[in-house]
């Protein structure tokens, strides 16, 4: 088996020194949809997500760490042999030699590469929709969705890590229907496939509209004490106003004191979320501040708002905003479906970490 590198070099679409054969008006159509729902926070957050093509036996993938909203401006996706990439899988091995990073390719394939070669679907979109999100960390989750996605050929996939462990759930799914052609990942997100682009644009389009959830009106969360508290320590106020509802709305804190709702919230924000209790005294906030939650990206001071380390990260940032429009989007009385202590370190490994450091450099 001839490696990727053998094969021929990663280019971005349309480059002329490639062995690697796609059809230039077709990688123009991948990376302008990847690039709209990669500007779309209620779809993607930093480096989350991950769109594909598959072309003349080849794979293309978006890299992993790489931000889906760069794809018309830089290298995001990488081309792959796509039975050399099945043929791994069915023997439990990772991806095909060669395929990884390297001084001379410095692009890895998407931790989810196994899942997007199995999908028998030309096009393949997986995002981080709030909106499915929300449903898809209950409990009844499956009945939810069951009323909302009635109609379309849909399937869900209980939570597993990802890798090989989700191509396999993923693969089960189509051996039992051939027909789904979008499925729910359990404390995870969506991924909807399409004959091209369009098609798969359509209906990640459909499916947003019937699940769409009106979030909560936070209260607002007192700006001067927040300003206070910046101007005596290294926290900063936030760029996204939406923050501020996990320290003001009520529902939000209880929901994040119970846990972890999806990986990447434990990656880049923790196990715990850095909560500042309100019966704190002001003078005793700043030592919180600066020394509690001295290696954390950001602060909850409960009932007032959300300050940011002056070192948070645009990854960070981003993820942190999307968990903020996830919990404001849970109903109160949801009963919601947390990740085991188990499910929580099988993402805190170092691939895991190796990944929010792409993340953030990219």
């Amino acid at each position: 088996m001839r490696d990727c590198v053998e094969k021929g070099e990663e280019v971005a679409f349309g480059a002329k020194a490639s062995l690697f054969h796609a059809d230039y008006a077709e990688m123009a159509a991948l990376s302008a949809f990847s690039a709209r729902i990669g500007c779309n926070p209620l779809l993607v957050q930093a480096s989350s997500g991950n769109t594909s093509l598959k072309a003349d036996g080849v794979l293309w993938i978006k890299a992993s760490g790489k931000w889906l909203q760069n794809a018309e401006r830089e290298q995001v996706f990488v081309p792959i042999p796509l039975l050399s990439v099945k043929d791994c899988l069915q023997r439990s091995e990772g991806l095909p030699p060669g395929c990884g990073a390297n001084s001379a390719r410095p692009l890895a394939p998407s931790i989810e590469t196994f899942m997007h070669a199995v999908l028998p679907h030309r096009v393949v979109a997986h995002v981080h929709s709030v909106n499915t999100i929300a449903w898809a960390v209950r409990q009844d989750a499956e009945a939810q969705l069951s009323e909302r996605l009635s109609g379309l050929n849909w399937g869900s996939i209980p939570y597993t890590s990802s890798g090989a462990p989700l191509a396999r759930e993923v693969e089960r799914a189509i051996f039992r229907d051939p027909h789904v052609n979008v499925f729910v990942l359990a404390n995870h997100g969506l991924v909807v496939c399409g004959d091209d682009c369009d098609a798969a644009e359509e209906l990640l389009n459909e499916v947003e509209r019937r699940l769409e959830i009106q979030p909560r009106r936070a209260p607002q969360p007192r700006r001067e004490l927040l300003a206070q508290l910046s101007a005596i320590t290294n926290w900063l106020m936030p760029e996204f106003d939406e923050l501020h509802a996990l320290g003001t709305d009520a529902t939000t804190r209880r929901i994040l004191r119970g846990g972890v709702l999806y990986p990447c919230q434990a990656l880049f924000i923790g196990r715990e979320a850095p909560l500042v209790p309100c019966s704190v005294p002001l003078s005793e906030v700043e030592r919180w501040m600066d020394k509690e939650y001295s290696v954390r990206p950001f602060a909850i001071l409960e009932g007032s708002g959300t300050l940011v380390s002056a070192t948070v990260s645009s990854a960070e940032l981003e993820v942190l905003r999307g968990l903020a429009q996830v919990t404001q989007r849970l109903h109160p009385s949801a009963p919601v479906r947390y990740l085991s202590e188990e499910d929580v370190t099988s993402v805190l490994t170092a691939d895991g970490y190796h990944y929010r450091d792409l993340a953030e450099k990219n």
